[in-house]
């Protein structure tokens, strides 16, 4: 990997302000950058654009971690990690993955995995894992799994499981299952399930109204020994 900086020759200050500094680890190798790119020895570029800003376009295997709450963006990467940025954008890439963002958003990647985001928008991704965040929209992903958030709004999903959110809505999608969320409205979807919600509302759709399981209480069966003696002592 070599590090291609234009702006050495004429930097204003030695001293790298932190905020606007990433760490980005490419194919294994970890490094620093604030200003300048990185050329990945496997194909593939990592560029700051502006201050605060990076794009990594056509990298195998990528992590950018920092950046003082700066935004990043991915395309055509293979495994691209965002980590404690203020915003992240991917498109397609191979398996896309964030945490700790104010926002995400996921464009035809193959597999999502996103935790504590602010805002979440996925569009036709294969695999969505997202956990606990304010707002999300999904469209037309293949299967989206969805826990602890606050508004998840669904629209043309084959299967998607949401569990413990607050407000869902579902439209034209063919399989959901809600658990443990507030309101569920929407319409025109192939079949709903929902089990331990607060109101469910889907027009145009098969709904399925589902008992919560309880867990059942564990029997101890009587010692043999001990009915014997009892028997005995009669």
């Amino acid at each position: 990997m070599a590090l291609v900086d234009p702006k050495a020759g004429k930097s204003s200050s030695s001293t790298v302000t932190a905020h606007h500094l990433f760490v980005v680890v490419i194919d294994g190798v970890e490094t620093s950058i604030h200003e300048g790119n990185l050329q990945a020895s496997l194909g593939g570029t990592v560029t700051i654009t502006s201050a605060g800003n990076l794009s990594a376009s056509g990298v195998r295997s990528v992590v950018v971690r920092g950046g003082g709450g700066g935004s990043v963006s991915f395309t055509l990467c293979g495994d691209a990690v965002a980590d404690g940025v203020d915003s992240a954008s991917f498109v397609r890439c191979g398996a896309a993955r964030a945490e700790g963002a104010r926002a995400v958003s996921v464009t035809r990647c193959r597999a999502a995995d996103l935790e504590q985001a602010g805002r979440v928008s996925l569009e036709r991704c294969r695999e969505a894992r997202v956990r606990g965040g304010g707002a999300l929209r999904a469209a037309r992903c293949r299967r989206a799994d969805v826990e602890s958030f606050g508004e998840v709004h669904l629209a043309r999903c084959k299967g998607a499981r949401v569990d413990w959110c607050g407000s869902v809505e579902v439209e034209m999608c063919r399989a959901v299952d809600v658990s443990r969320c507030g309101a569920v409205t929407g319409g025109r979807c192939r079949v709903v399930n929902a089990v331990g919600c607060g109101s469910v509302e889907v027009a145009h759709a098969v709904v399925n109204i589902l008992e919560e399981e309880q867990p059942q209480a564990t029997q101890h069966p009587v010692s043999p020994s001990h009915s014997s003696r009892s028997s005995d002592s009669e």
